[in-house]
């Protein structure tokens, strides 16, 4: 059955070799398992390309897969970024497994990206719950299940991203995103066995560290998130983002600890896009 996935701008790499995007095709299968990663690129510079690496050969470990050769994957998100440069734009890394001991294939291409506006920055995001769980959180497995019905509450509804609760009440994560709350100077996230930890969530953590702001890793039951001052989500998108509002629970986003921590994440950025060029030299 052929997938039909969206690819943007003019090149994408199969296996080793790159190519023209009026020229893919690929037969993906449904009994094909894919593992990714989804990277945003700025100023033609991955950004935490070396994070996202080692999270996407953890998840190979993980679920025990074939594992593929990472330089090789670093060289050709290099390459393809050489042949198509971009301002601003995610790049997506597939291995797709037909047989789990087996050689992945690698594609790699530029997907459609949308990032927030300033006024969502500014003002913050409406964000909706919903009944759901990732079979294996900490594998950044493809989960077209969970996709669509995310994706349909974001349509319905106009909300921004969506909030999984398990059956026991505890918010875990975003349907793409992770999520953190405010409280007493402090910011409290759902421990890292309970979700996919994200890169950005693993850079706010250790920011929030370097300037002493204590970071509880905890459970957060669904009832209790009004005893929160604030709340917000990180994402390779959204990058650290505000929330005003958990469906009827709104949340203050002018919040002097979350200001210093976006600045905090907006440096990062500066200095990931430095290091990249940097090497390339």
């Amino acid at each position: 059955m052929e997938k039909q996935i969206n690819l943007v701008e003019n090149y994408f790499v199969k296996n080793e070799v790159v190519l023209p995007t009026v020229d893919f095709h690929y037969n993906f299968k449904e009994n094909y398992k894919i593992l990714y990663e989804v990277i945003r690129v700025k100023k033609s510079s991955p950004i935490f390309f070396n994070q996202h690496l080692e999270r996407l050969e953890k998840s190979v470990n993980l679920l025990e897969f074939f594992s593929p050769d990472i330089e090789k994957i670093r060289r050709m998100v290099v390459e393809l970024i050489k042949a198509n440069p971009v301002t601003e734009k995610n790049i997506r890394i597939s291995l797709v497994y037909n047989n789990t001991s087996s050689t992945p294939d690698l594609l790699i291409y530029f997907i459609p990206s949308v990032y927030p506006s300033s006024s969502q920055r500014k003002s913050g995001v409406i964000v909706k719950t919903l009944l759901a769980l990732r079979e294996n959180p900490n594998a950044k497995v493809e989960n077209k299940t969970l996709r669509i019905e995310a994706d349909r509450i974001i349509k319905e509804i106009g909300c921004y991203e969506v909030l999984l609760v398990n059956n026991d009440g505890f918010i875990t994560e975003g349907s793409r995103s992770n999520v953190f709350f405010l409280k007493n100077e402090s910011i409290i996230t759902p421990p890292l066995n309970m979700v996919l930890g994200g890169i950005t969530r693993q850079i706010v953590i250790e920011l929030a560290r370097e300037v002493n702001i204590p970071i509880i890793e905890t459970t957060v039951k669904i009832d209790e998130i009004n005893k929160f001052d604030g709340a917000f989500i990180t994402g390779t998108s959204p990058g650290l983002l505000p929330i005003s509002k958990i469906d009827d629970i709104c949340f203050d986003v002018k919040s002097v600890l979350l200001n210093n921590l976006t600045a905090a994440y907006e440096a990062a950025i500066k200095d990931s896009v430095l290091k990249f060029k940097t090497n390339q030299k």
